[in-house]
Order: structure tokens, then sequence, then C-alpha cells
């Protein structure tokens, strides 16, 4: 058993440290995903940019661009955290990513109040991806960005409290009896570790139709 010297350089150790060896076992198996979701998220970026020339100091759309960026920021940060082996962060990260997606697009929309009330603090981001679903053919959304905002809904719900899953983050199915504290890499959760980058890369690369979709209803204001 440890003292609590021993604990205290354990949560120390983690608090400081930058955990270069659990990312480079996931650099070394994911690192061509790393740059499809790059690629991808670069040009939702560019996207971003020129939705963004066209503030010019128009508070509502500035709402609706601060959000786009909110939303590529934040799945940039989430596979970040996966990749650093923060699985459970980087869950729920994504929740938020997906939320900030269906927010801009309905603050985006002409013929819906949501902007105004969101402007005000009367509109709760939880109900944006149900509502995104519901107005989906107002909202300059093609199939396969629909398809990918409900599947990440529907995987990472799981995400938004403790669950069998968050505990088993930190066992090891390698090493049998062996926990984690902190970030790690399990060579016997490689199967899931996959599912979840591809889950994040399937997004990102309906990422520039969503921002394009974000700009085509602004330009309807």
């Amino acid at each position: 058993m440890e003292t609590v010297e021993q604990a205290r350089e354990i949560i120390l150790k983690e608090l400081i440290s930058d955990d270069q060896e659990v990312r480079a076992e996931f650099i070394k198996l994911f690192e061509a995903d790393a740059k499809v979701f790059a690629g991808a998220m670069a040009e939702a970026f560019i996207g971003w940019r020129a939705l963004d020339g066209e503030v010019k100091g128009d508070e509502r759309r500035a709402h609706v661009s601060a959000l786009v960026h909110t939303a590529i920021a934040l799945h940039t940060l989430s596979l970040k955290l996966l990749l650093s082996g923060q699985t459970v962060a980087a869950g729920n990260l994504f929740r938020q990513v997906i939320e900030s997606i269906a927010l801009a697009l309905l603050c985006s929309a002409k013929n819906l109040d949501v902007l105004s009330k969101f402007m005000a603090d009367k509109y709760s981001s939880t109900k944006a991806v149900d509502a995104v679903l519901r107005n989906s053919k107002n909202l300059s959304l093609n199939e396969d960005a629909l398809e990918a905002l409900k599947n990440s809904q529907d995987f990472y719900h799981k995400y938004s409290h403790i669950t069998k899953m968050t505990i088993a983050v930190g066992m090891s199915f390698e090493r049998q009896g062996d926990l984690y504290f902190g970030a790690s890499f399990d060579k016997g959760k490689i199967d899931a570790y996959a599912k979840e980058v591809s889950g994040r890369t399937a997004l990102a690369n309906v990422f520039p139709n969503f921002v394009a979709g974000v700009a085509a209803n602004v330009a309807k204001w």
C-alpha cells in the first residue's frame, strides 16, 4: 500500500506531466487519421474565416461566428485529448462540439427565434441537437451531415453521466487487475480507441458542410 507521500507524488505527476509516452502510442496507430482530420478541419476553418469576415460589427452575426469557431476549436481539442489518453474528458468535450454545431445552425436560421433567446441567455443548448433534427429541412444540411450529427449525439450521450464505461477507462484490459490514474494507453482497448477516432474523423469530414450551411443561412438574413 502506498504511503501518503507516494500517493502525493502519483497525483502531482499526473498534474504536471505531459504524458509523452502515452501520446506516442496513440500517434503510432492514428497519425494517418489525425492528418485526415486536420485536412477536413482546415477546410472548415477557412470557411469560418469567410463567415467571420461578414460580421462587420453586427452583434447577431458575431454570435453565430463565435459558435462556429467554438465548434471547430473544441472538436480539435477533443481529438487532442483522445490522442493524449484522456478518453473521458475527450468524450465530454465532444458532446459540447455536437451542441455547438447544432446551436450555430439554429441561430443562423432566419425563421427561428433561437438566436435571440440564446443572446438573452434564455435557450438551453441541451435542446439544440433535437431541434436541428426537427428543423433539418430549413437549415441547409445535406443527409450526410445530418446523419453524422445524429450518430454523434447518440454515441456521446453516454458521456453525460457516470457509467460503467467511465469506470472501465481506469481499468487495464491488457493487464487484468491493474488500474490507471490519469492518461493511459491500453492495448486491450485499441478497438474502442479506433471507434472513437473514426467517429471524430467522420464528423470532421462533414464539418465544412456544417460551416457552409451556417453561412448559407446567414446570407438569407
